[in-house]
């Protein structure tokens, strides 16, 4: 009867725990109120496309916000925002970092 009960507590662990390892899909939309035209929309996506984790995005001009498609259990919401703000745009409130260079005329 022991044998059977561990059998059985071992195959719900491992039924239950294969959950835990999901590459879950998150979005997020993130308001940057510097971003006025297409050529600033498309830097900041190329700017956090390599950041691990990051699966796709687009962004829509008139609301001035990016949405992410990003894989939680790799990177969390202020990482992105971290990287936005690295590409020279404030993000949600959060101010560009002031050592970000964009170029010349990217508003």
């Amino acid at each position: 009867m022991k044998k059977l009960h561990l059998i059985a507590l071992s195959a719900a662990v491992l039924v239950f725990s294969t959950g835990c390892f999901r590459q879950e899909i998150q979005v997020a939309t993130y308001s940057i109120p510097e971003m006025g035209t297409p050529a600033a929309g498309a830097y900041i996506q190329n700017k956090i496309k390599s950041v691990p984790g990051i699966k796709e995005s687009s962004f829509n001009l008139k609301n001035r916000t990016l949405t992410v498609n990003y894989q939680s259990s790799t990177i969390r919401t202020m990482n992105i925002e971290e990287a936005i703000a690295l590409a020279g745009f404030s993000v949600n409130g959060r101010p560009a970092n002031p050592h970000a260079k964009r170029p010349e005329g990217l508003k």
